[in-house]
């Protein structure tokens, strides 16, 4: 029986990409990666992180991610995009015919909701669904991990802003400091992020 898991990784990010991550898992596996050590992607370490995520592309029939970028997010409405990549990833997946579709959910997800009846499969779409299903778990890594070698690759070229969330303080003595002798704001910035209205007013904007 396939099940697929679907999370995300860096929604609240002031700093680059958000991610959105499926895989599509033979059940008879989710055991093997729980004792693996596979769980909630926040409760683990980078390095761990990094193991797990080799682990679950190994036992995995597919692995399907969706990159959301700053521009998108400042046109768009979050929850919007949040479902419109789950739904690119369902209609990929889907094609494996699927007994259960787990998602960790966000906002009140009709959308998303509506094309999984489609799917003609059982549906947990619950909040916290990486703690309590393994195949999300094994979502939420895959989409952390990915997020975070794209994150390294921007700093190769923008210098080392942090992990870039907003409560990270290296984050925000980058903005400031990048701020400070740029009036344009680098491409990887979220603008309608409220925080810029504090420490860099002039990057700011209002949601479209």
């Amino acid at each position: 029986m396939i099940v697929i898991g679907i999370d995300e990784a860096g929604r609240g990010s002031l700093i680059g990409p958000m991610i959105v991550a499926g895989v599509a898992i033979d059940d008879k596996y989710l055991e093997v990666l729980k004792r693996y050590g596979v769980k909630d992607s926040k409760k683990l370490t980078r390095k761990k992180r990094e193991e797990l995520f080799n682990l679950i592309t190994f036992y995995s029939k597919a692995v399907m991610s969706v990159k959301v970028f700053p521009e998108e997010i400042d046109k768009e409405n979050l929850n919007k995009l949040t479902y419109v990549s789950i739904i690119k990833i369902l209609s990929a997946l889907s094609v494996l015919k699927p007994s259960i579709v787990t998602i960790d959910k966000v906002g009140n997800m009709r959308e998303v909701e509506e094309f999984v009846k489609g799917l003609n499969v059982k549906a947990n779409i619950v909040h916290n669904a990486d703690v309590y299903f393994t195949e999300c778990s094994s979502a939420s890594i895959i989409a952390k991990v990915i997020r975070d070698r794209y994150i390294e690759s921007l700093k190769t070229f923008y210098g080392d802003f942090g992990s870039g969330y907003p409560g990270d303080e290296r984050t925000i003595e980058w903005v400031k400091k990048v701020y400070s002798s740029s009036p344009s704001p680098p491409p990887i910035i979220r603008r309608t992020w409220k925080i810029l209205q504090d420490i860099a007013p002039n990057y700011y904007i209002e949601k479209w």
